[in-house]
């Protein structure tokens, strides 16, 4: 609700929407992203898929290879640190261990597996003859950090928590009640804060609880 979804999407757009392929790549790096602060495939593909899969059909991509490829990056995000899926939390608990060393142990198989993604889309782009989207289209990085970058400052938290031994759900706490007054420090995401939101956050919180 705070608005670091549209971050990870521009954040990616910015890097990678200009090469062959670009906006698969886009979202691939933006699921990746999502994947860190959510640990669910059906959120991630409801937040980066109505963006990024019209944007792969404009560029060329077949529709269904688009879809394969939300899909599949999306689901990558169960496995993404810090925030991964439920079963993460099942693994620590039975083989008990704290939860930043399952995250810790997940990080290579994550970034594996979202290389693997990521080069499969730029060879079926480089197969196709697929070019990104135009540099005059796309927002300039700098812009996305100076207007949205305070809001990557909640993860940054819970990666910092969890390496200094934290528990992962006052890591998660903490991130969570930060991420108003961070949303609140600039006038292009204090726009997007309103009462309505703040409740809806709260109930969507509660509901995937």
């Amino acid at each position: 609700k705070s608005g670091t979804g549209k971050l990870f999407l521009d954040f990616a757009l910015s890097l990678t929407g200009h090469t062959a392929g670009g906006p698969g790549k886009v979202s691939v790096i933006s699921s990746s992203l999502f994947g860190t602060v959510s640990g669910s495939a059906v959120a991630n593909v409801m937040v980066d898929g109505p963006l990024t899969i019209p944007l792969m059909k404009r560029t060329g991509f077949r529709p269904s290879f688009a879809a394969a490829v939300e899909a599949t990056a999306s689901t990558g995000g169960q496995i993404m640190p810090p925030v991964m899926g439920a079963a993460a939390f099942v693994m620590a608990e039975f083989m008990a261990v704290p939860y930043a060393q399952v995250a810790l142990w997940a990080a290579i198989p994550a970034i594996l597996y979202y290389v693997a993604v990521f080069f499969s889309v730029h060879f079926e782009a480089k197969r196709c003859g697929l070019h990104g989207v135009p540099k005059s289209e796309l927002p300039r990085l700098g812009r996305v950090l100076s207007e949205r970058g305070h809001l990557f400052i909640p993860i940054l938290l819970i990666f910092v928590g969890l390496t200094l031994g934290y528990s992962a759900p006052l890591c998660a706490l903490i991130a969570a009640l930060i991420c108003l007054p961070i949303a609140l420090l600039k006038k292009t995401t204090r726009e997007g804060i309103t009462w309505h939101n703040l409740l809806e956050a709260l109930e969507d919180g509660a509901r995937n609880t």
